[in-house]
């Protein structure tokens, strides 16, 4: 479908679903924030991207360029009508490069009420830079790496409440298995394990509020893999409370259907 031409701004955006469900942290906007972060090299990471209301306003989701046309984020963030690739500040256009949103591709099973299915395909107005390299898509299920360490990445403060970081930010936490994702008793949506999983549970270390959309990726020597979507949490950086991300591999015939030339590894 085609991106709506009556949009409300990033704040509107924000407010409403933070109102909509207060206790689902990623997915209730607000400030950005990766808490227990530290600040990402400037030119590294650059298929992190940010959603936008506007080619220079602050970026209140995050998405990951797949494809020099697509950037894959969470549905719950539709209606994006900006998107910054490359930059490594959360508003301006200092760097990066803001492009045009032409069609949004919301995955047929999202439903909001369940928070299923949270994937969301943007594809470009036009062709990014060579510079902006996509991020590999993790074809392998969160279940062959339980107990590894992942990454999130998105702009923000260091403690819930605190002002948004004007930098990129990054965090590591583990992958829990579905049973102890079950276990944590997460308040906000019923735990699915065909498209969900979690991770982290350390205090102070978490996704959170703005974060939404953003990336989890698995570090290796060849590159970043991506295996998730920032999409939902209890509160953020709570002990015990890990934070939810779409599964990858649960979407990956989607994501080579909409997404042509994906590099799935």
């Amino acid at each position: 479908m085609k991106v709506s031409q009556v949009l409300a701004t990033g704040a509107v955006v924000m407010a409403a679903a933070a109102n909509a469900n207060p206790e689902v942290a990623q997915q209730s906007g607000g400030n950005t924030l990766i808490l227990g972060g530290t600040e990402v090299p400037v030119g590294t990471k650059t298929y992190v991207s940010g959603m936008r209301s506007s080619a220079t306003g602050s970026s209140f989701c995050g998405g990951s360029l797949i494809t020099n046309r697509h950037v894959l984020t969470a549905a719950h963030c539709a209606g994006i009508p900006w998107v910054s690739v490359g930059t490594h500040f959360r508003r301006g256009n200092r760097d990066g490069q803001q492009v045009k949103v032409a069609r949004e591709i919301k995955h047929p099973g999202y439903t909001s009420s369940l928070g299923a299915w949270d994937f969301l395909i943007l594809e470009l107005a036009e062709e990014v830079n060579a510079t902006y390299v996509p991020v590999a898509v993790g074809a392998a299920d969160p279940s062959t790496f339980f107990g590894a360490t992942v990454t999130t990445i998105g702009w923000g403060a260091t403690s819930q409440g605190g002002s948004g970081s004007n930098v990129k930010l990054r965090v590591d936490v583990p992958v829990l298995t579905d049973e102890a994702c079950v276990a944590a008793n997460i308040k906000g949506y019923p735990y699915n394990a065909t498209n969900m999983f979690c991770a982290g549970g350390e205090a102070n270390k978490d996704s959170c509020q703005g974060d939404s959309g953003g990336p989890i990726v698995r570090e290796t020597e060849s590159g970043d893999v991506l295996v998730g979507v920032v999409s939902w949490g209890e509160g953020c950086g709570k002990p015990g409370k890990p934070g939810v991300y779409s599964r990858i591999a649960s979407a990956i015939d989607w994501i080579r259907t909409n997404a042509p030339g994906v590099n799935v590894v």
